[in-house]
């Protein structure tokens, strides 16, 4: 088989698989299409191609085709009702005038409707999670499947750095080679960490052998992601998830944490450094953090986010107060004085939502979305003495924590790789009322009477 033939294979084969599953199991084949979003390296599913379709149909969408077979599958075959939440159709409002402003300004180039094609993957994703996992088993098997992928994640970055290393072309020089966010499974490895820490309390030494052998790798992984946005969000949501569903318990749960986080890094770095001799781990970690108190590193990095600053929210000027200019984050701007003076349309979320979407879409995306996950999980955290529910809500508060912190710097909900989070989003959204309906684990059977076949409910 021809090299470049191999990911056209890979679509077929996941096509095949999914499907096949889907006609006799629906929700494995869910599950399916969640753990391979949730392990796979986001640009290079991106970047794979089907014949035919030109670059409209890759790796990521074969398997949110997947998906909605399963969920069509399931939908019919257990006569189940078909619920659109509020905030799904809040975001697609602000979207659908975004795409619009977009298809009027720029016409339908391939990268405006790439631009929208992304972004819609987020709300189709947490409409998925809504409808499919509605009982309390459902919600235990997604957690596995997520943990699952961001496992093979994690792997996946381990190896991609074990084989740089054995290039010899790694060292403390040139060492933010390792650096990618490919392998970070929409952020799920930082959200199993800090749940981890805080909740988990392993029972005999196999146990705590996996939960110890687990930690490290999602550890090691988010070290070598190297994107400092990241770390401070996922060290600041560790006494933001404790006070908001622990609260007595909060200060004693901080404390083990320390203990913890400090054996975590001394562990890791002498594993690092017995793996990769030569490269120091505390070395790399203190050198990025140093960058940030150096004067002319800080100008560097201060100046690239100021310009995106100013070139933002002068195109939000542009555009409309309410609805902004539309998606154009693919954009980068290009000063002819100063070429190394680029600015991307792409690196900080709430002023990307508020020049793309306007004010109205910070308020659906900036504040409503997040907002709205974490009251879900607070809702099934106190709600239910269901041990794997409690884990939904506390992975979901995690999750929506890390990365609305990380937004303030980095990334959005409209660009690639929010697929895992997105389904656990919509999942907390059933659950926690089902939970409030005191019926966890009996909503799927309750939905399966006469007439209640592709009944829509708007909620």
């Amino acid at each position: 088989m021809e090299s470049e033939s191999y990911p056209q294979f890979t679509i077929y084969l996941v096509l095949l698989l999914g499907i096949g599953l889907a006609l006799f199991r629906p929700y494995a084949a869910f599950l399916f299409s969640v753990l391979l979003l949730t392990a796979g390296h986001v640009d290079r599913f991106n970047q794979t191609r089907l014949p035919g379709l030109g670059p409209y149909f890759n790796l990521g969408d074969a398997c949110l085709f997947v998906a909605f077979v399963a969920f069509f599958l399931d939908t019919i075959g257990h006569r189940k009702a078909v619920h659109i939440p509020q905030i799904v159709m809040a975001m697609f409002f602000v979207l659908v005038f975004s795409a619009v402003q977009s298809l009027w300004k720029l016409g339908g180039t391939y990268e405006t409707l790439r631009a929208c094609r992304w972004a819609i993957q987020f709300p189709i994703c947490f409409f998925l999670g809504a409808n499919m996992v509605d009982s309390a088993d459902r919600g235990r098997k997604l957690v596995m499947a997520l943990l699952a992928g961001a496992v093979l994640a994690a792997l996946q970055h381990l190896l991609f750095a074990a084989s740089l290393w054995q290039t010899k072309s790694l060292n403390l020089a040139s060492y933010e080679r390792m650096r990618t966010i490919g392998f970070w499974a929409g952020c799920m490895p930082s959200a199993f960490l800090v749940t981890g820490v805080l909740a988990v309390r392993p029972r005999g030494m196999l146990q705590t052998v996996f939960y110890v052998a687990v930690g490290l790798l999602f550890a090691a992984s988010l070290f070598l992601n190297q994107t400092r946005s990241l770390w401070m969000a996922t060290a600041c949501a560790v006494p933001g998830l404790a006070f908001l569903f622990m609260r007595r318990r909060a200060i004693a749960a901080l404390l083990r944490v320390g203990v913890i986080g400090v054996l975590t890094v001394f562990t890791l770095a002498w594993v690092c450094e017995r793996i990769m001799p030569g490269l120091s781990v505390l070395s790399i970690a203190t050198d990025r953090i140093e960058r940030l108190f150096d004067q002319d590193q800080a100008n560097v990095h201060m100046g690239t986010r100021e310009r995106a600053f100013n070139a933002e929210m002068a195109s939000w000027a542009d555009g409309t107060l309410l609805f902004g200019r539309g998606l154009y984050f693919f954009q980068t701007e290009r000063r002819l004085d100063d070429p190394s003076k680029e600015v991307a349309f792409n690196h900080l979320g709430y002023v990307t939502y508020l020049s793309q979407m306007g004010l109205i879409g910070l308020l659906v995306y900036g504040f409503y979305v997040p907002f709205g996950v974490l009251q879900n999980a607070r809702s099934l955290w106190s709600g239910c003495d269901e041990a794997s529910l409690r884990s939904v809500a506390l992975l979901g508060g995690a999750s929506i924590i890390c990365l609305s912190l990380m937004f303030v710097a980095s990334s959005h909900f409209l660009g690639l790789g929010y697929e895992a989070p997105a389904v656990l989003y919509g999942s907390l959204w059933v659950l926690s009322r089902a939970s409030r309906a005191d019926s966890v684990g009996m909503l799927a059977e309750g939905e399966r009477e006469e007439g209640q076949t592709g009944e829509l409910h708007c909620e």
